[in-house]
C-alpha cells in the first residue's frame, strides 16, 4: 500500500529528530474534494516551458496541492467558528427558520475575524515577543515581517465590521471591504515571503539547541504544541484569501435589491482584486530570483555590466537556438533569453553558465516567417527558420530551430515581448504609452484595479502620467484631458418604498428627531429658498397652471401667492403639482408645536421647515393628504443644464451614468453637501458627482424669466 509507506515516511519526516538534523518534512493526505477557487493556483508553473527552470507538472501539483490541505486544515482549526470560545455576538447552535441564512454568513465573517485577529496576537504574545530576546534582528524581521502591521490592519477593520452590523448604523458591511483593500495589499509581501521564513525558522532550530528548545515552549503556549510556528505562520495567507469566498457566499444570501447588494458586489470584485495582487507579487518575487540567478550566471558582460536583467521585463523563454547573422554568415550556437525588451544571446559553459555575446534591443527589430518548409541544411536536426528583421537597416539574422512546433514556440515569445512593448490598443489612443514599474500600489485609470506585480505592472503615458493595464489602454480616451476628479463618498441613499397594501400606500409614520440640519432650517425670508430648484418665488395660481400644464406627470413647484395668507394657520405659500395631466395646488400650513412652527398641509404629518417638507413627499405620496393623489413630488420645475466633462460609470442601482460631453437636466442639488445631484439623461433619473459635470448659461426656466 504506497499510502501507508508515505504516510510512515511522512512521519518520520516530521519527527523531532530529523528536523533537528535540518530535514525539511513533509505531509501526505488522502485526496479529497476542496470547494476553493484556482486563486490558490500553482505559481512555481509561471515558468512555463523553459527547460532550465522547469519543475516536473505533476510534482509541483502534487506538492501543492498537499501543502494546501495541510494549510486548510490548519486555517479552520484555528479560525472556524466551531471552535470552543464566546461569541461577541449570538451565534446559534442551528440555524433556525427565524435566523436568517444571510445572517449566520455575517456572523460567519466577523467572528471568523474575530479569531483571526486571536492568532495575530498570540504570534505578538507567544512568539515574537519571547524570541526577540534569542534570535538576531535579521531573523525576526525575516520569519515575523509584517505581522504587527496585519494586526493592526485587522483590529481596525473589525471595528468597522462591527459598527456595520446593527440596522439603521449608517455603515455599509461593503465598505469596510473597500476602505481597507489597499491596506491588505501588505499581505502581497507577507506571502511572497512566507516559505523563506518557514525555511528560516527550520534552518536556525536544527543548528541551534537553545533556539529549538525555546521554540517548543512558545509553541506549547501557544496552542499546547499541536501546531508548529511554521504552520502558523500560514494562516494570513489563507484568511486574506477567504474574503472574496465569503463575500461570494453572503451575496448568495442577500436578495439583489437590498441596499448594499451592489456595494457587496464591489467587495467581492475588489478582494478577488486584491488576491490577483497578492499571487502576482508572489509570482513576480520567484520571477526576481530567477532573474537574479540567470544574471549571476552570465560572465563577459560587454556594454551593459551595470544593467540589471529586471530592466530587461520579464522572462518569457529560454533554450538554444542557432543563429546566423547576415553580417558574417556564420551560424552559432547560442543560449537564446527572450524578455519583454530585449533578446540577449549567450556561449553556453560549463556548469550552467553563460558568456555573454549580443543584446538586442526588440523595439528595433520585426519576425519574418517566409516559409515553413524545411531548409536544405547539412545539419537535418535544426533546419526550422525565421528570421529577426532590422526595421532601419537591411541586417537581419536567421534562427534556425528543431522542430516546427519548437519555432512557433520561439516566435510566439517574441510577437509577444513586441506586443508588450507597443500594445495593439495604443493604436485606439493618442497616449503615448511605455511598460512601466511602479514604486507604490496603482490604480488603473479605467478599471479602477490595481496594477499587479513587482516589475513593469502595466502602462504608464510619458505625457500626462495616467496608468493602464494592457487591455485597458483602448479605453484610456484622449491625452491631456483633464483627469477626472476623485469621486465623492456615496450619494445619499434613495428611499425604500414601502409595500402596496390593497393598491394603496400605508400612511407613514410622522416623522421623527433627527433629521439633518439642512432640514431643519425655518426661513425668515424668501431669498433663501431661491437656491432651490423648485422654488419660483412669487406666482399667481393661474400663471401656475399655464407653466405647468405643459410639463411631464410629477412636474411641481412652490410658488408665493400673491395674496398672502387669507386664513388662520394658513401660510403664504402654495404647492403646484402637474397629476393626471391636471394641475393641482395644494396650500401650505404653518403651526405651533413645542414653541416652534411646524409646516403641514394636513395634520397627517407635521415639518420643521419648507425644505423637509418637500423632501419627504419627493418620496412619500401625497394620498395621505389628498384622497385619489396617489403621486409623489418627481421634478422640479426649474431645470438647470450641465455639460458633462467626465465619463461616469455608476457603482450603484440610484446612480446616473455620464458620457463626456453630454447634456444633463439637473433636477435637484439635495446631496450637494456629499458631492453629488440628482439629475435625468433622456428618461433616466440618478445622483453624479457633480464635480463631473459643468452649468452652462441655458437654463430651463429660470427665475429671471418666471418674473
Amino acid at each position: 500500500d504506497l499510502y501507508k509507506v508515505l504516510h510512515t515516511l511522512s512521519k518520520l519526516s516530521n519527527s523531532p529528530k530529523m528536523q533537528r538534523r535540518g530535514t525539511l518534512g513533509f505531509s501526505i493526505h488522502k485526496p479529497r474534494t476542496l470547494s476553493q477557487e484556482d486563486i490558490y493556483r500553482n505559481l512555481s508553473a509561471a515558468g512555463g516551458e523553459e527547460a532550465s527552470c522547469a519543475v516536473p507538472e505533476d510534482c509541483v501539483e502534487y506538492a501543492h496541492y498537499d501543502t494546501h490541505i495541510r494549510n486548510e486544515e490548519i486555517y479552520q482549526d484555528l479560525c472556524s467558528i466551531d471552535k470552543q470560545y464566546s461569541p461577541s455576538i449570538a451565534v446559534p447552535t442551528a440555524i433556525s427558520h427565524s435566523f436568517e441564512k444571510r445572517d449566520y454568513v455575517i456572523t460567519e465573517l466577523v467572528e471568523t475575524e474575530k479569531n483571526y485577529i486571536d492568532v495575530l496576537n498570540t504570534l505578538l504574545r507567544c512568539f515574537i515577543r519571547p524570541l526577540s530576546s534569542i534570535l538576531k534582528e535579521d531573523d525576526v524581521k525575516i520569519i515575523f515581517g509584517g505581522i504587527k502591521e496585519l494586526y493592526e490592519i485587522h483590529v481596525g477593520f473589525y471595528d468597522q465590521l462591527r459598527k456595520a452590523l446593527p440596522p439603521g448604523s449608517g455603515y455599509r458591511l461593503s465598505e469596510a471591504f473597500l476602505n481597507w483593500r489597499e491596506k491588505f495589499l501588505t499581505y502581497g509581501d507577507y506571502c511572497a515571503n512566507l516559505a523563506i521564513a518557514q525555511a528560516r525558522i527550520q534552518e536556525i532550530s536544527s543548528r541551534n539547541d537553545n533556539i529549538y528548545a525555546k521554540l517548543t515552549r512558545c509553541q506549547q503556549e501557544a496552542n499546547n504544541g499541536k501546531f508548529k510556528l511554521r504552520d502558523i505562520l500560514s494562516v494570513p495567507m489563507q484568511r486574506i484569501l477567504k474574503y472574496h469566498l465569503l463575500l461570494e457566499k453572503l451575496l448568495s444570501e442577500t436578495q439583489p435589491g437590498h441596499e448594499d447588494y451592489r456595494g457587496l458586489e464591489r467587495a467581492r470584485e475588489a478582494m478577488v482584486d486584491v488576491a490577483q495582487y497578492i499571487n502576482e507579487v508572489k509570482r513576480d518575487s520567484d520571477t526576481l530570483q530567477i532573474m537574479a540567478d540567470i544574471q549571476a550566471s552570465i560572465t563577459d558582460w560587454e556594454g551593459i555590466e551595470d544593467t540589471k536583467l529586471t530592466s530587461f521585463g520579464r522572462l518569457l523563454k529560454d533554450g538554444d537556438l542557432r543563429i546566423r547573422s547576415h553580417d558574417n554568415q556564420k551560424i552559432r550556437q547560442r543560449y537564446v533569453f527572450i524578455f519583454d525588451k530585449v533578446m540577449l544571446m549567450c556561449k553556453t559553459l560549463r556548469n550552467d553558465q553563460y558568456s555573454f555575446k549580443c543584446c538586442l534591443p526588440l523595439s528595433d527589430y520585426k519576425i519574418e516567417d517566409i516559409s515553413s518548409r524545411r531548409t536544405l541544411h547539412k545539419n537535418t536536426s535544426w533546419h526550422y527558420q525565421f528570421f529577426l528583421v532590422r526595421k532601419s537597416e537591411r541586417t537581419a539574422f536567421t534562427l534556425y530551430a528543431r522542430t516546427e512546433e519548437i519555432k512557433r514556440k520561439w516566435i510566439k515569445a517574441i510577437q509577444d515581448a513586441l506586443d508588450n512593448i507597443e500594445p495593439a490598443g495604443c493604436r485606439s489612443t493618442d497616449h503615448k504609452f511605455v511598460l512601466h514599474t511602479f514604486e507604490k500600489p496603482t490604480l488603473c485609470m479605467h478599471c479602477s484595479k490595481f496594477l499587479k506585480g513587482r516589475i513593469f505592472q502595466g502602462y504608464r503615458c510619458e505625457k500626462c502620467d495616467i496608468a493602464a493595464h494592457k487591455l485597458c489602454i483602448a479605453n484610456s480616451g484622449r491625452c491631456g484631458a483633464k483627469m477626472p476628479p476623485e469621486l465623492p463618498p456615496r450619494p445619499p441613499l434613495a428611499a425604500r418604498q414601502e409595500p402596496e397594501i390593497n393598491g394603496h400606500q400605508p400612511v407613514p409614520p410622522r416623522p421623527i428627531s433627527g433629521v439633518s440640519p439642512d432640514l431643519n432650517r425655518v426661513w425668515p425670508d424668501h431669498t433663501a429658498l431661491a437656491e432651490y430648484l423648485w422654488f419660483v418665488g412669487e406666482m399667481g395660481r393661474e400663471r401656475a397652471s399655464r407653466l405647468l400644464e405643459t410639463q411631464l406627470d410629477g412636474t411641481y413647484l412652490l410658488r408665493i401667492r400673491p395674496q398672502g395668507a387669507t386664513h388662520p394657520n394658513e401660510t403664504v405659500y402654495a404647492l403646484s403639482l402637474k397629476a393626471d395631466d391636471k394641475v393641482k395646488h395644494m396650500k401650505v400650513y404653518e403651526k405651533e408645536m413645542g414653541g416652534e412652527p411646524h409646516f403641514y398641509l394636513s395634520e397627517s404629518r407635521f415639518f420643521r421647515s419648507l425644505v423637509e417638507l418637500i423632501n419627504c413627499y419627493e418620496h412619500t405620496s401625497l394620498v395621505e393628504n389628498f384622497h385619489g393623489l396617489d403621486v409623489r413630488l418627481r421634478w422640479p420645475f426649474r431645470r438647470i443644464i450641465a455639460i458633462a466633462d467626465f465619463d461616469f460609470n455608476p457603482v450603484e442601482a440610484n446612480q446616473l451614468p455620464l458620457k463626456q460631453g453630454c447634456q444633463v437636466i439637473i433636477l435637484s442639488k439635495e446631496g450637494d453637501h456629499k458631492g453629488w445631484w440628482k439629475g435625468m439623461i433622456q428618461d433616466r433619473v440618478g445622483f453624479f458627482p457633480k464635480v463631473y459635470v459643468r452649468e452652462v448659461s441655458d437654463t430651463l426656466n429660470c427665475l429671471h424669466d418666471l418674473q
